[in-house]
């Protein structure tokens, strides 16, 4: 008889189905916390403001060249954007469960909003490159989604795209990490 190595064999272990309802009790142990101390209702507004926030006049002014707003660069501009917001919520709110409020929320009122814009940024790669560079982490998060964005846009090498997708990026986490501190969610 040959031995076969079986690594690859799964055996059942109670303990991790335990460990699986267990978390699933915390989680709604959790949601029904974040319901009776208002931390849903904000999340929704946050999600909800930061929608309407984009439809804001003010928006070119953050933008260091108008060239970002060509018809060629401006859809990945708004995925940056769009990316960067996910990013904030993901990091800045005190759970896992109000971040997914919060973009939901987000994503419904621009779902609603009809803009082709959205849906082309949905339907783009454009999330994946840049999730990759912040999943891989490093040293400079912020640097590798500019040159992402630069990639994106055909300028794979251009340090003004670099620097311009790096500085939106540490803009939007920034700016939505305030709003979060502002709202003074409860634990």
């Amino acid at each position: 008889m040959f031995y076969k190595e079986d690594s690859d064999i799964k055996i059942f272990d109670p303990s991790k189905k335990k460990e699986q309802s267990g978390d699933m009790l915390s989680y709604v142990e959790g949601m029904a916390h974040d319901r009776q101390n208002g931390n849903v209702d904000k999340a929704k507004e946050l999600g909800v403001n930061i929608a309407l926030s984009i439809y804001d006049e003010d928006q070119p002014s953050k933008l260091s060249d108008e060239i970002f707003l060509s018809a060629e660069i401006f859809p990945q501009l708004c995925a940056l954007m769009l990316f960067s917001t996910e990013a904030a919520l993901n990091y800045y709110l005190p759970s896992q469960q109000l971040s997914a409020i919060a973009i939901n929320a987000l994503h419904e009122v621009m779902s609603r909003n009809n803009l082709p814009i959205y849906e082309e940024i949905k339907e783009g790669p454009a999330f994946s490159f840049y999730f990759l560079n912040v999943r891989k982490g490093g040293n400079d998060i912020p640097h590798d989604i500019g040159k992402a964005f630069a990639m994106l846009c055909n300028r794979a090498n251009d340090s003004a795209f670099i620097e311009e997708g790096a500085r939106l990026y540490a803009l939007v986490l920034d700016d939505i990490q305030k709003q979060i501190a502002e709202i003074k969610f409860e634990n």
